[in-house]
Formats: C-alpha cells, sequence, structure tokens
C-alpha cells in the first residue's frame, strides 16, 4: 500500500469517526418540547339506522400525558346533556338509557327511513353542538362465504358489485347467532375510491364482543370464525363525511404509540367548540352465513 492510498484511508477512518461522534453527542443531548396545553373535548358517536331510532354516546376526552386511571371508564361519561334529533317534521328528545351514569342516549319516536336527513343537536354545559347526517340507498352485498384459513377457522368473505360513478362510502359490522351486538371489526370502512365499478371479493376477521376484548389478542383463534358457526352480516352504505371520520379514526389507532407515524387529526362531522365525533346514518343490509363442515 503506498503513501498516498494511506493517507487517504486515515483521512476517511478520522471523518468517520467525527461523524458517529456528532451523532453521539446529539443523541445525547437534551431536546426540551413544549406541549400545548390540555383541552378537554366533548366526544360524541351518534347514529341512526333505517327502521331504528338515533342513539348517541357521550364522553370526555382524556389527556394523553398525565396520570389518568381508567380503571373507572364512567367518570369521562357525560350525564345531564340535552339532545334532540329532527327530519324537519318530526323532533324527538332522546333519554339518558341510566340517567345516573349518562353516556348512552336513546330517541323513542324518530325512526330512521332511506332518503332522509337528519339534524343532532347537542347541549351541554352552556355549548351547542351540531351534526348533520343522511341515510342513503342500501347497497347490498352479492354473497358472502366462509373460507377456511387454519383447520376448520377461517374468515368471513363477500363479494360485491359496486354501482359506477356514485361515490359510494360502506362500513362491515358482524356477530354470530350467540353473540348479543353486531360489532364493526378495525378498519371496518372503507369507499369506492378503488373499487369504483367493479366486482370483487373481501374478507374481515371476527371482531371481539365488548366482554371479551381484555386478552382476546392472545387467545390463538382470535378474529377467526369456526366450522359450526352462524354469522350474521351487516352491511351499511354511509356518506362521505362519515367515512372520513372512521378514516380517520383508523388511522390515529393505528399510529397510536408510534412516534414516527404521521399526524392524522380526527375528521369530524360534528360542529361547535371543544368536540370530536361523529353523527352517522347507516343503510345497512343483511346476509346470514351458515358455515358448514
Amino acid at each position: 500500500m503506498n503513501n498516498r492510498t494511506q493517507r487517504y484511508l486515515n483521512s476517511l477512518a478520522y471523518g468517520m469517526a467525527m461523524v458517529l461522534a456528532v451523532l453521539c453527542s446529539s443523541c445525547e443531548k437534551d431536546i426540551d418540547i413544549k406541549l400545548p396545553a390540555y383541552k378537554e373535548k366533548l366526544v360524541v358517536e351518534a347514529s341512526i339506522e333505517t327502521g331504528k331510532t338515533a342513539q348517541v354516546l357521550l364522553s370526555m376526552t382524556a389527556p394523553y400525558f398525565g396520570n389518568v386511571d381508567l380503571s373507572d371508564p364512567s367518570r369521562f361519561f357525560v350525564k345531564g346533556a340535552f339532545i334532540t334529533i329532527t327530519d324537519g317534521l318530526v323532533t324527538d328528545t332522546l333519554k339518558e338509557l341510566d340517567p345516573s351514569t349518562g353516556y348512552l342516549y336513546l330517541g323513542t319516536k324518530l325512526f330512521g327511513q332511506v332518503g332522509k336527513s337528519y339534524l343532532l343537536t347537542v347541549k351541554y354545559n352552556n355549548e351547542t353542538y351540531t351534526g348533520v347526517t343522511n341515510i342513503l340507498n342500501p347497497i347490498p352485498l352479492d354473497s358472502i362465504y366462509f373460507k377456511a384459513e387454519r383447520d376448520t377457522f377461517g374468515f368471513c368473505w363477500a363479494h360485491l358489485t359496486e354501482p359506477r360513478g356514485q361515490g359510494n362510502c360502506y362500513r362491515w359490522f358482524a356477530k354470530r347467532m350467540k353473540d348479543q351486538f353486531f360489532v364493526a371489526p378495525y378498519n371496518s370502512a372503507f369507499d369506492d375510491k378503488f373499487v369504483d365499478g367493479t366486482s370483487f371479493d373481501f374478507s374481515y376477521e371476527r371482531p371481539p364482543q365488548p366482554g371479551e376484548r381484555d386478552g382476546y389478542g392472545d387467545q390463538p383463534n382470535a378474529g377467526y370464525y369456526a366450522v359450526g358457526d352462524t354469522v350474521i352480516v351487516k352491511f351499511c352504505t354511509i356518506g362521505n363525511t362519515e367515512y372520513l371520520f372512521w378514516r380517520s379514526y383508523y388511522s390515529n389507532r393505528s399510529s397510536n404509540g408510534n412516534p414516527f407515524a404521521a399526524p392524522a387529526n380526527i375528521q369530524s362531522n360534528v360542529t361547535g367548540g371543544n368536540v370530536i365525533g361523529s353523527f352517522c346514518g347507516y343503510s345497512p343490509s343483511f346476509d346470514t352465513l351458515i358455515i358448514k363442515k
């Protein structure tokens, strides 16, 4: 090796050492970030679907930073709100299912109809919040079927012929016959941006019922349906602003706790002061799948 080459290698090694020194020193530098003051917000999850009265879930946000005791979520429930929904002709005042707890408010006399628009008004703590939604024409699935993934366990699949040029959005719910609630799985909402006017197949896993969420991910067959199950699918047409809410909601859930994820603001269709949430009109169609051997 000649002297010229040796000097080049020495220079390169020195340069790399300096870069590493700078990187290491920068990693050790204390960074003081001033976070904006926390502002509590009202959380609204409101819906009305064909043939049913409206329901509204009301709660308050909890600070991401700070000591928050989540062992008693009822401390974030909202009691005593005044809530109405109207289609322009009939006005329904929602009632608390349990006034001592709040949180769940139910309508009694205004039932959802296809083609109608609904105005939601929430009054709480001298503030007024509003939201508007529509119940659109339902678009049914062509068929649903079961495809095994692991022995006798698998996913529920559907075939859909998507109408062309309508800008439709959808949300999927399902339950087994033995379950109490229809539940939407993760990323349950989608639009027709990439499937407009096409026929395609898609699948969803089995979402946990509210009572089985703790430890659900650790179960060996979590997310699967099984041979012997009877599955009822509720496939709903929803509006675009409602879809944008659910898309942003799932985007936030997927990045939760990831410091390298891009921030994504919740795109609410409920307006007012410090509020986030959605008022969603659902136009469902139903299918039943009996999973046989």
